[in-house]
Parts: structure tokens; sequence; C-alpha cells
């Protein structure tokens, strides 16, 4: 069975709020709010995004935290966390102690960032842009052993340790999703993103890619997997969506420009002048009528998706939460 979760809105309500005041009082609203009505919605989880300084958001793991107090079974997932930007046994400390505060719900989704305003976030925070790939993968190698919850020696190519442990494990281990942005049907994933699924990945969590695409992808991590005797599907096949039900796809489309355009900034443009065209933000997800969303949705599913995380690109989130839910029921 599909499942479908929600991206709350931790980097919306920050760019779209006119004050402090008005701020606290959507992060109550709009983020934890949110998340309880998602999960009286029938929702499988609610996932955050992450950004230090590229892009101003609520702390991810701080707010999953106060989700987790405020709801009672939906998985708290992070789409997509960054730990290279964190010293390893901090990433293990904290997913710990969220896995435990909310009893065994924690989905670690982790990425590296790949656009310009991640790359002067990283030289800010002392995190060599280039090696970002290895840092990741030796991180997860050191966090994994960590959630052990026994003392561990490392010595890698960016982290030493000497008998370094936390002292308690989490409530589960966290399952692994692995962003990727990067795949060529001809040539597979990158070394980097291949050696991150084959050794870490218990899910996979592709952005921006077109069905055909991604069913090429989904095979090609059966044969790692199959290479490395582990089961095929010992991956969970997942894939981040943007969605706007609307009247119209003109409408749904106009919306999402207007709301990418406070999100990313210079981001959508860094490659151009000009705002992102229609067949663009086509790419990026579904959009327009609630028989076009479902057809769109239909293809993910053919292509092999198994767990939609999905964003409502506009800023009346509850309006979209309310549509979706009507598209969800429809989805086997």
């Amino acid at each position: 069975m599909t499942t479908f979760g929600y991206l709350l809105p931790t980097r919306g309500i920050v760019f779209s709020s006119t004050s402090t005041t008005e701020l606290t009082a959507r992060a109550s609203a709009d983020v934890v709010g949110l998340a309880r009505r998602a999960e009286s919605l029938g929702y499988d989880a609610v996932w955050v995004g992450d950004s230090v300084l590229a892009k101003p958001r609520f702390e991810p793991l701080v707010t999953l935290g106060a989700v987790a107090a405020a709801t009672d079974s939906i998985e708290l997932g992070t789409a997509v966390y960054l730990p290279a930007l964190r010293h390893p046994v901090h990433v293990a400390h904290a997913t710990t102690t969220l896995d435990q505060l909310s009893g065994g719900r924690l989905v670690l989704g982790v990425g590296v960032g790949v656009r310009p305003p991640e790359r002067r976030e990283m030289r800010q925070l002392g995190v060599d842009y280039e090696r970002r790939g290895a840092l990741l993968n030796e991180a997860l190698a050191i966090v994994s052993k960590l959630w052990e919850g026994t003392a561990i020696d490392h010595d890698g190519e960016h982290y030493r340790l000497d008998g370094a442990g936390i002292g308690f494990e989490p409530a589960r281990n966290p399952p692994i999703y692995v962003a990727s942005a990067a795949f060529s049907p001809s040539d597979g994933f990158p070394i980097s993103i291949r050696r991150r699924l084959v050794e870490h990945g218990d899910g996979w969590v592709p952005i921006a890619m077109p069905p055909e695409e991604y069913a090429a992808g989904a095979h090609h991590i059966e044969e790692l997997l199959a290479e490395t005797d582990r089961p095929t599907n010992a991956i969970t096949r997942a894939y981040y969506l943007d969605v706007v039900v609307d009247d119209s796809e003109a409408a749904a489309i106009e919306h999402a420009r207007e709301f990418y355009h406070g999100y990313y900034g210079e981001q959508v443009t860094y490659r151009s002048e000009r705002s992102l065209s229609e067949e663009e933000i086509r790419k990026r997800g579904a959009f327009g009528l609630v028989d076009t969303v479902e057809a769109r949705l239909a293809e993910y599913v053919e292509a092999g998706v198994e767990r939609f995380v999905v964003r409502f690109p506009t800023t009346d989130q509850r309006r979209q939460l309310r549509a979706f839910s009507s598209i969800v029921d429809t989805i086997p």
C-alpha cells in the first residue's frame, strides 16, 4: 500500500511571516498544529527540511521534538537532514534523544546540498563542499555505531574518536533514507551515493525525477542490493513530490511560482535571469485539478514509489491538506 507523508512548512512560515509575533503564532498553528492535523487525516508521517544558513528555517530535530510531544503515532522524518554540517557525535546524540522521546518514530532522511547557497553555508561552517559526500558517508558510519549505545574508536579520513559513546540507544535504529538528485539511466548513481545506498540505506528519496527515470533508479537499486546479498526490498522507494491542487493547472502553477520565489530566492534563478517556466515547474511535481494530480501520482506509483513525501508549495497549507486527503484515498 502506498503511504503519504506531509512536509511541514518550517521554511515557509519564516519567509512569509512579517513579525516575530506572527512567526511565534504560526510555529504553533502551522507547524505543531498542522502535524496534529496530518495525523488525524491519516498521513503516515510528517517531515521537515534542514538548513542552517542557506535557507532560514526552524532547526529540524528541535522541531520534531515539539511535534513528537503533540502527536501519538505518526512518524517523524527529515527530508532531508544535512549531517555534514554537524559533528557526527552531535548527530548521534540528538537523533537518539529524539527517537527515545518519540517512542521510536524518527526516520532520518539525509543529503548533502548542491546549490550555491549551500556551498556558501558549508564554507562559513568550515565544511569542505567538495568532500561533502565522503563526509556524509563517514558520518553515517559513526552515527550507526554510536546508535548501538557502546563506546567506539574511529580513525577515519575526516573524524577521529577514542572511546566515544553517548551512553544510550535509540528506541529503534532510525531508518536512514538516502536523498539523490543525480541519476543516469546509463551510468547509474554517482559512486558516493551508490555506496551510501548499499551501506546505510533503508530508503531512497529522490526529488525532481520523471517517472521513467525513477523506475530506472529503482531497478538499479535492486541490482545493487542483489550484488551485496541484501534483499531487493531492503530499501523503501520514496519520492519527494511538490503538489498544488487548484481549479486549474495555470492557477496551481502560479501559486507554486510565487512560493518558489519566496522559498528559494536567488536559487530559483541561479542558472539564468528569469523565473521558473511553466514546464520547469511541472517537472517538480503535480499541479492542477484533482484528476490531474491523481494521474501524476499514479504514474509514480507505477514507476515503483511506495512512499510519498508531499510538499505543498503554497501558503495555504490547510486547504491543500484537505484537498489532497481526498486524493490519497484513491491511490492503492
